[in-house]
């Protein structure tokens, strides 16, 4: 079974026990697996926005988001309004009558001092993020932001306006049918016994696909996305 069609499953698995979520204002650029499922937009959409980023390009406009995954005029009425979108060259803010242009940094060179100047951050919390950042050994998508613990999503959305990520960390992925016990227990997303059972279904199950081995585990599609930036 492809890793796309795994996905799919899982995905139609959630529908029978979802609930609606509140949907808060989102850069459509960040559009992770769990929320294009909360936004009802196929596999194969958020693969479109996925590859997109990928190009090094972003999605500045609900028009060009539309020409790029080609959801119908009917979903860009009904979700279009939540979308937001910040200037990935600079940012543009009139404060006082005056404009003034804010370079956008990488947030994986970023200070914790630096992070204290986002209005909703303090000492603590931008220290948090530093040390979330170094044990991922660098923030591959800014998404995974959200994962710090006590930072609120209005208060990432305001880190997403002044950062981003310049230059990508390129982590080296292993194959699911080679890696060692080990290395899987250094994958922050994997707990000690997850790790252990998946080189025990390896074991009984020889050149299993990735996506056969998360239908294995039964992992959320949001936990599949972060493994998926470790392991191939």
């Amino acid at each position: 079974m492809s890793f796309d069609a795994a996905l799919q499953i899982h995905i139609d698995s959630l529908k029978q026990n979802y609930q609606k979520e509140v949907i808060f204002p989102f850069n459509p650029n960040f559009t992770t697996l769990s929320k294009g499922y909360q936004l009802e937009l196929s596999v194969e959409q958020i693969k479109k926005i996925h590859k997109y980023r990928k190009s090094g390009k972003f999605i500045n406009s609900i028009s060009e988001f539309q020409k790029i995954t080609a959801v119908p005029l009917i979903w860009i009425e009904k979700y279009s309004n939540y979308f937001r979108f910040p200037d990935w060259v600079s940012r543009v803010e009139t404060k006082k009558n005056k404009t003034i242009t804010v370079e956008l940094k990488d947030i994986n060179k970023t200070t914790a001092v630096e992070l204290t100047q986002i209005r909703g951050i303090g000492n603590v919390l931008s220290e948090r993020i530093i040390k979330y950042r170094s044990r991922l050994k660098g923030l591959e998508d800014l998404d995974q932001l959200y994962e710090v613990y006590g930072l609120e999503t209005l208060v990432a959305q305001r880190v997403f306006e002044r950062f981003n990520i310049q230059v990508p960390i390129n982590l080296v992925k292993k194959k699911i049918n080679k890696v060692t016990l080990e290395e899987l227990q250094a994958v922050l997303y994997l707990t000690y016994k997850e790790a252990k059972k998946i080189i025990e279904i390896r074991t009984r199950k020889p050149n299993l696909s990735l996506g056969d081995f998360f239908l294995e585990m039964d992992f959320d599609s949001l936990k599949i996305e972060r493994l998926t930036l470790y392991l191939y």
